[in-house]
Formats: structure tokens, sequence, C-alpha cells
């Protein structure tokens, strides 16, 4: 197995047993020093208890579904869409790992918004096919 195929298994493996809430296999795919990042919020979280701890304890009724993942040698990119009660987000996460394990996770929550005037002529609305998100089209 070559180690973007393993970068990749390890990525898969991650978001099918946060899907699952398996938390006890989750954190044997992080590292003890595992960095999560979400810099719209400025946040880090160091260590892998502590993101365990983040992790099961995140409020509401939650579900995600993987919709993209791209790996290459030690790092990935993946986009899902996570629903928690009636909203609904889509986060682009990037990995990087050492060991065949997860060191850094950095996560981004983009919001929808209207895009200025001007280009009309030039584009057109529509709804996202694949990601949830989407401000509606025209």
């Amino acid at each position: 197995m070559s180690e973007t195929e393993r970068t990749r298994d390890v990525v898969e493996r991650y978001f099918a047993t946060m899907a699952a809430k398996d938390w006890d296999t989750f954190g044997t795919l992080l590292s003890d020093d595992v960095a999560y990042e979400m810099p719209q919020t400025r946040e880090r979280i160091s260590g892998r208890d502590k993101y365990l701890r983040f992790n099961r304890e995140y409020p509401g009724d939650w579900t995600c579904t993987v919709t993209r993942l791209i790996a290459d040698g030690t790092s990935a990119a993946g986009s899902l869409n996570f629903a928690v009660e009636e909203n609904e987000l889509v986060a682009l996460v990037y990995f990087e790992l050492r060991d065949g394990l997860i060191v850094r996770i950095t996560d981004f929550w983009p919001e929808p918004y209207e895009p200025p005037a001007g280009r009309e002529e030039l584009v057109e609305r529509v709804a996202a096919e694949v990601d949830r998100l989407s401000v509606g089209s025209s």
C-alpha cells in the first residue's frame, strides 16, 4: 500500500468512526499531540484527550456525510455535509499525518453569502449538487 493509499484509508476511517460516534476507535487514528484548529473562530485544541472530549461532548443530535476526499502523500482534504438538528453546514477539512496517525486537522466552516452585484449576465445561480452549501438559486 502506498503512502497516499494509507493516508486515504486513515482519513476514511476517521470520518466513518466519527459518523458512528465510535470514539474509542476514532482515538486510535490520532497522534498523542494532535492539533485541531478552527481558523474562523481562532480556536485550537491540543492533544488527543482534549480532542476526543470535544467530540464526545459536541452538543445536539448531529450527522455527517463525506462528499469528497482527496489524499496525496501524508496530506488529505475533504468536504462533508454536517447537520445538527435543523442546521445544515458544509465543512472543509484538511489533514496532516505522521507515521500513519493524524497529527493536524484544520476545519473550515464556510457560511453561504449573496454574490456581489454586477456579474448577473455572466453567471447562473444553481443549487449545490454535492454539498448543501447554497443560498438558493434565482
